[in-house]
């Protein structure tokens, strides 16, 4: 940029000075033209009215000579006439003079002497022609020597006039000839320059054209190259849009879809659930799926979960209804129309739970079967969804197929409960509040037998004590029941350390199926040294389904000396088949058979039935729920060896029963 804007500086300054010459010479020649114009008109007037005069002069002499030899007289309008013409001529001089001041001063002196003369020469003529007119010799010859010596001196001064008008011709010659020398010399000077400049700046315009010509080729190759770069841009542009476009709809169907199914899943469902109005949902859940994912795998689960899922579309396609997968085994179904009434959602779900039922499943060279619980809620609730699960919770606990969301029932409130005791688990755990109470097991067929203990867990709520059944299964759901059972076994084996007396404690499927509670039961186990006053009561034996792994804790637990009691025998026909298997130590007959066993004639004989077969292998028996001493009369003439109730001893502080401050 730089070397172009001097090239346009060289080239200007190039012709300016070709304009400058130009100009020069243009004033030069004007000035010669005016110097011509005064050669041809003011100098050659100059000469002819010096001639002129000179020339009068003589003609004068001429004339007064031939009036005086030929005549006598002389009038005076001769002489005035003969005189005229010289005074004529200084006066044409006098006014070239004021018009041109710059004559020189030998001129112009010589002019005023001339002028001077010609009085003198006035005075002489007339003094001539005077002694011509009195005819006296000796003037006449006087006044022709005077007029004669005057007449030399007049011609010698326009003599001397014409030599310096000639003068002043030459100088003006001269001074033209001077300034076309010097107009042709800068003429020349900057003709030369401003041609070199010009030669100069063309010279560089031409390289810079090459270079401009090279730039232009690289230029247009850049530029080739450049929409080669953009068509590879633009190619490589729509590839991105399109690995977005693919990414972007792979990442909503990961967010919005259930990975197994290919269902919409819990985002899509919460944000369709903020975007519509739904008046009907159902959340439906296949019961006791994790059991039956522990026995054929994960694997075959997620191909059941599959089947499920398409069974259920198929159920509502065709149909105002959308359906969900939330969880693994939880799906919802929605209805957005008002206008289907909520006996039609209520009738369509309950149908799909019986189709549901009586569906076989078959895979390689298995069949399963599934039962749903379903919980339903409508109208124009905000929190439909969590009215939903509540319903859901209620079939669970009640072990009914379908609930339906009831204000009356106030399952809000239950729900609102639930979070709130979830809260005051987690304070009691924190601030070491989960306690024991102890109730006692007394032996009533031998007294040689020392009453034993039961650890029954509750929680100290500032001063109020809370049962187990209201918050166990918060725990369960909640996940903290592990902290629960921990802090149990340490307040259990607390006591037995510190008052050397036989406790029993429970321990659930929950437990076993925990890696960390039975790590943590058994390292405490290693070193703890009166693992013989110790039994453990299993819970929920009519759940047991994997006997293998209850049959080896059994096994364990007894290899450090601790006793194995199996709880709740004869709520259910499975327990006969546990009292063969498991290596238990004691059986506590459940409450539903002793509860009423002084009225019930049933009941008598199936607790005889048991405790006969106990004692045959060598089984203790323990009565639980002995609420009176009828009861307890019964019981011991059927031999039952430990009877454990109210009427025995309520669940207390151990240091109440064992009548300790």
């Amino acid at each position: 940029m730089m070397n172009i804007t001097k090239l346009y500086l060289t080239l200007a300054l190039g012709f300016s000075l070709l304009i400058f010459s130009l100009f020069l010479s243009y004033i030069n020649i004007q000035k010669n033209s005016k110097m011509l114009k005064y050669l041809e008109r003011d100098q050659i007037k100059l000469s002819y009215y010096v001639h002129q005069l000179n020339y009068n002069v003589k003609k004068n002499q001429a004339t007064l000579l031939q009036a005086t030899l030929i005549k006598d007289t002389f009038s005076e309008n001769e002489k005035n006439n003969a005189f005229e013409e010289i005074t004529n001529c200084i006066v044409h001089l006098d006014k070239f003079v004021m018009k041109h001041p710059d004559l020189s001063k030998n001129f112009i002196d010589k002019l005023l002497v001339i002028k001077k003369r010609v009085i003198s020469y006035r005075l002489v003529q007339d003094s001539l022609i005077e002694a011509i007119v009195e005819n006296d010799k000796e003037d006449i010859d006087d006044a022709f020597v005077g007029f004669n010596d005057i007449t030399i001196q007049f011609s010698k001064d326009t003599d001397m006039l014409i030599e310096y008008a000639n003068s002043q011709l030459y100088s003006s010659i001269l001074v033209l000839e001077v300034n076309n020398n010097h107009s042709s010399k800068i003429l020349f000077s900057s003709f030369i320059f401003s041609l070199f400049l010009i030669l100069f700046a063309v010279y560089k315009f031409n390289n810079l054209h090459k270079r401009l010509e090279k730039q232009l080729v690289r230029a247009q190759d850049a530029e080739r190259d450049l929409k080669q770069a953009q068509t590879q841009l633009l190619k490589y542009n729509d590839d991105l849009e399109e690995e977005i476009t693919k990414k972007t709809e792979e990442l909503h169907e990961k967010i919005y879809t259930n990975f197994l199914s290919g269902l919409p899943n819990r985002n899509k469902l919460l944000e369709d659930a903020y975007n519509y109005t739904f008046t009907k949902i159902a959340i439906l859940n296949i019961d006791k799926f994790q059991s039956f994912n522990d026995v054929y795998g994960e694997e075959v689960g997620n191909i059941a979960l599959k089947m499920s899922a398409a069974f259920l579309q198929d159920k509502v396609d065709k149909t105002p209804l959308t359906l969900y997968h939330i969880s693994g085994d939880e799906f919802v179904i929605v209805c957005q129309s008002s206008n289907k009434p909520a006996e039609y959602f209520i009738a369509k779900v309950e149908k799909i739970l019986m189709s549901f039922k009586a569906e076989k499943f078959i895979y390689e060279d298995k069949i399963f079967q599934f039962m749903m619980s379903a919980g339903i809620a409508y109208g124009k609730k905000k929190k439909l969804l969590a009215y939903a699960d509540m319903a859901l919770k209620e079939a669970k606990k009640k072990n009914i197929q379908l609930a339906i969301y009831d204000e009356e029932e106030k399952l809000e409130q239950v729900h609102k409960d639930d979070i709130a005791c979830h809260a005051k688990l987690i304070h009691a755990i924190d601030e070491k509040k989960v306690i024991s109470y102890f109730q006692p097991i007394v032996p009533i067929q031998d007294s040689t037998l020392v009453t034993k203990y039961e650890s029954l867990v509750r929680i100290d709520n500032d001063g109020v004590i809370i049962p187990p059944f209201r918050f166990i299964d918060v725990a369960k759901a909640n996940r903290i029941y592990h902290r629960i059972t921990r802090a149990v076994i340490h307040n259990t084996l607390s006591v037995i350390e510190k008052y050397k007396i036989p406790c029993s404690l429970n321990i659930s499927l929950v437990d076993i199926d925990n890696e960390r509670t039975m790590s943590h039961f058994f390292d405490i186990l290693q070193n703890f040294e009166y693992n013989d006053l110790l039994t453990v009561e299993l819970l929920e034996t009519e759940d047991f389904k994997n006997y293998d792994d209850v049959y080896k804790f059994c096994v364990k637990v007894r290899s450090y000396g601790i006793k194995v009691a199996l709880d709740d025998f004869g709520s259910g026909y499975s327990n006969f088949s546990h009292i063969l298997h498991l290596p238990v130590d004691y059986i506590k007959i459940d409450a539903s058979l002793i509860s009423n066993i002084d009225r019930d004639l049933n009941s008598r004989l199936m607790v005889e039935t048991i405790v006969d077969l106990a004692h045959k292998l060598h089984i203790l028996t323990i009565a639980e729920f002995v609420s009176s001493q009828d009861i307890l009369d019964v019981i011991t003439k059927l031999g039952v060896d430990y009877a454990q109730g109210f009427h025995l001893g309520k669940p207390e502080p151990i240091q109440k029963h064992l009548n300790l401050k």
